[in-house]
């Protein structure tokens, strides 16, 4: 007699092991834990040891009997879907087949055939957190419904043949548990073991055992982390004469809810496309479990956006990335208007960001001025006379107060910087403050810009103050008049006395500049209460 026997504990003794070791040694890295996406899909094979049988497939031989019998062998297919954190339901569809065959002679053979086709709707629990990485993804999981077996028994006796038939159905359960080993976060291998209670029994009829392996295919939402609540637009307008104003303010606050069973650290990263070299990152900020946190969304802008002459769409980019073991990301996109290099929204603090001290053809005129008009005998302070030689310069070039043009549909005010002005030859009262600023603060004069919204006016007036250097209690050295100043602080963090210039009399001399500039100080600022009552305001150039 020979047999050959291929016991349960011999193939799948050989069969994991080796299985794990390949895997090991050639998957990289795990994206996640658990089910990584929403949905799956799985195909398996396995063996189900049942009750009554013994083993997986023996072949056997006396004489002229022949015995082949081949119990458990499965072919399982299953869905699942993620409902919660780590809680999926799986719905298993699988076919199991026990053959058994007795042959006495060529004509005379008995066959049996049972075949179980088994439908479980159940559920299955991952038991790895999310913020751990492992290579190995153990679960849980249960499934209960009908077990319905199909035998056919063929017997050949000589020349004769008879066929039986018998179904059956059952109801059962199955519990048991296995562990995933993740190549992607969209493949894996399977491992897991079964036992099935059909018809509610153990170690009776098929009850028994089930040791399967197999693979995974999944698609759908990756398992989240954190849910973007709320994206805040702060800018919606980008102006690029003060773009490095935009490095530190944002531009769009993100509302971030944890939303996973522990704390997570999210990092926000944003930029404006085409206008961001990269993109600028929040740095990662922790978020405790169930909490929700604001986020501002900032951008480092590159100096090409100072050259945009028109005003055009742009999509501000932002992507929020949670980490806690395991990565996740969303992304959203926003569309906002970035508008003409001299485009200004009539925010005075921001007119400072036109003014160019550094701009080489300023330096140069400022400095020849300078140099040309060097009286060392006079006694009148130094901001003050380079002050004069600078307004007296720009008089006899001839630059002369001009409104601007009119442009329909646009809401904003147009500023040219310093150097366009003096190349032009003319400038509203915006662009004239601009220039002398830029011209004074170039010699290290401190200027500040004065905002007048008289109510009982249509239109908003800028003029121009500048430090004479002189302190407070020098000030006869400016004027003997104290009313053609003014007492504030200066760099050095004392008071000294600060001239008022009108710079729309361009056309005529620095003493006319500077009495109007004082005239209209007085009357708005101090006798009408402008600046006590917020209708004047003082905005000092940074």
């Amino acid at each position: 007699m020979k047999h050959s026997n291929c016991l349960i504990e011999k193939t799948m003794g050989l069969l994991i092991p080796a299985a794990c070791l390949l895997i090991l040694i050639a998957s990289p890295a795990l994206f996640s834990q658990g089910m990584p996406r929403s949905n799956g899909f799985g195909f398996r094979v396995s063996f189900w040891k049942m009750a009554e049988s013994e083993v997986l497939l023996r072949v056997s031989q006396q004489g002229l009997q022949q015995t082949v019998n081949m119990d458990g062998f499965g072919i399982w297919f299953q869905y699942y879907n993620r409902i919660h954190d780590n809680l999926s339901l799986a719905f298993d569809f699988g076919m199991v087949s026990r053959i058994h065959l007795k042959s006495d002679a060529p004509l005379d053979n008995d066959v049996d055939v049972n075949g179980i086709l088994a439908f479980l709707p159940g559920i299955r629990y991952d038991l790895l957190s999310r913020r751990l990485t492992s290579k190995f993804q153990p679960y849980l999981d249960a499934g209960i419904g009908p077990y319905f077996q199909q035998s056919v028994n063929v017997r050949n006796i000589g020349t004769e043949e008879n066929v039986s038939t018998e179904s059956k159905y059952d109801l059962g359960l199955f519990l048991g548990g296995g562990v995933n080993l993740a190549v992607s976060n969209r493949f894996a291998f399977n491992f897991d073991m079964k036992y099935h209670f059909v018809n509610f029994a153990v170690n009776k009829g098929i009850s028994g055992i089930e040791f399967g392996i197999g693979v995974s295919f999944m698609w759908g939402k990756l398992r989240d982390l954190f849910r973007v609540r709320q994206t805040t637009m702060v800018v919606h307008d980008i102006y690029p004469a003060y773009y490095q104003f935009y490095n530190t303010y944002p531009l769009a606050i993100v509302s971030v809810e944890n939303t996973a069973g522990f704390p997570i650290e999210v990092n926000v990263r944003s930029k404006v496309s085409p206008y961001s070299v990269q993109a600028k990152e929040s740095g990662f900020i922790t978020i405790n479990k169930g909490e929700t946190k604001d986020i501002p969304a900032t951008t480092v802008f590159s100096s090409n956006i100072s050259q945009v002459d028109t005003r055009k769409p742009a999509v501000l980019d932002i992507e929020v990335e949670g980490r806690a073991g395991i990565t996740y990301k969303e992304t959203i996109t926003a569309q906002i208007m970035v508008h003409s290099r001299n485009s200004w929204n009539g925010e005075v603090d921001k007119l400072s960001y036109f003014v160019t001290p550094d701009n080489d053809e300023i330096i140069r005129l400022s400095r020849e001025v300078t140099r040309r008009e060097n009286d060392s005998t006079s006694a009148e302070p130094e901001n003050l006379r380079n002050a004069r030689n600078i307004f007296n310069e720009l008089v006899s070039r001839n630059i002369r107060y001009q409104s601007d043009p009119n442009i329909p549909f646009y809401k904003d005010d147009r500023v040219q910087f310093a150097d366009e002005t003096l190349n032009l030859g003319s400038g509203d009262c915006d662009d004239l403050v601009v220039l002398y600023s830029s011209l004074l603060e170039s010699l290290a004069i401190n200027t500040a810009f004065v905002e007048v919204q008289d109510p009982e006016k249509s239109l908003a007036h800028l003029y121009l103050l500048f430090d004479s250097g002189i302190p407070a209690e020098q000030a006869q050295q400016v004027s003997s008049n104290e009313k053609r100043y003014l007492l504030r602080h200066g760099s050095a963090g004392v008071n000294t006395a600060w001239i008022p210039v009108e710079t729309t009399l361009i056309g005529r001399s620095f003493e006319d500049a500077w009495n109007e500039g004082a005239l209209n100080y007085l009357q708005e600022a101090g006798i009408r209460n402008g600046l006590a009552e917020g209708w004047v305001r003082i905005f000092d150039v940074e």
